[in-house]
């Protein structure tokens, strides 16, 4: 495909997958591959992201599960371009269907969705210096929609028994959680995720099971890092060498 003035072309995982995304403003993050390794599917579910950006968590779980068919909501029209040119290079027109709307009135039906996957904006609006580019604000910050939003939009499109997987600040593991049991979306699967062994969690990855009882697993810590400025993990490098197979953590 040619190249684009607004979007660079981005190969992650060796090649295995192109994504676009904005030269300028917002750019996809460690902790959206981080989710799509932390995303745990089965046959043929119907599965739609909230938030779904340059559409590089889609792009991941497609590669990672051949069944499945995800929709990929986003509201910015520049982010939703580039998820579309990140589905037509990889030659999922068929399995990834890019929507535009807004998590706080999303065009999907009621009930009809069995997984939900979201990595929402981690800073609220009025929190400190905000991003001067657009697209790169309204994805970072809660500008557009809170986490609370993200949340009852899990529980409205998704049937009892359904399973939402979201990543988010550790910094807001109390109130994330909190608000997840508050909408009957109960944790399941917890794990934080640090830099490297002695540091302090950077992120938490949380399964939530709509309509289950209480008990939460939490699995063992997420390293990207061997030490401080060292090289990835065993986990880790397995994960962006083999993205197929998750992570999961190794001894």
């Amino acid at each position: 495909m040619a190249s684009d003035p607004i979007f660079s072309r981005d190969a992650i995982f060796a090649g295995r997958l192109v994504v676009y995304q904005p030269r300028e403003g917002y750019r996809f993050s460690v902790e959206a591959l981080l989710l799509a390794g932390f995303v745990r599917l089965r046959g043929q579910e119907r599965v739609v992201e909230l938030g779904a950006g340059c559409g590089v968590i889609a792009a991941t779980l497609a590669l990672r599960y051949p069944e499945i068919r995800l929709w990929a909501l986003e509201i910015q029209d520049v982010l939703l371009e580039a998820l579309r040119l990140t589905v037509l290079e990889n030659g999922f027109t068929l399995r990834i269907l890019p929507l535009k709307g807004d998590v706080k009135a999303p065009p999907l039906k009621d009930g009809s969705f069995s997984v939900v996957v979201a990595n929402p904006p981690f800073k609220p609006a009025s929190s400190g210096r905000l991003p001067p580019e657009d697209s790169h604000r309204l994805a970072r910050t809660e500008t557009l929609a809170t986490l609370s939003d993200f949340l009852r939009a899990a529980r409205r499109v998704l049937k009892t028994g359904g399973r939402i997987f979201l990543v988010h600040t550790a910094l807001r593991t109390a109130e994330v959680l909190s608000e997840m049991r508050g909408l009957g979306l109960e944790p399941k699967r917890l794990r934080f995720v640090y830099s490297y062994p002695g540091d302090e969690a950077r992120f938490m990855l949380v399964e939530g099971v709509k309509g289950a009882g209480p008990e939460v697993r939490v699995e063992p810590p997420l390293y990207l890092y061997r030490e401080r400025k060292g090289p990835y993990t065993e986990e880790v490098a397995s994960f962006l060498a083999r993205p197929e197979e998750g992570l999961a953590a190794r001894p």
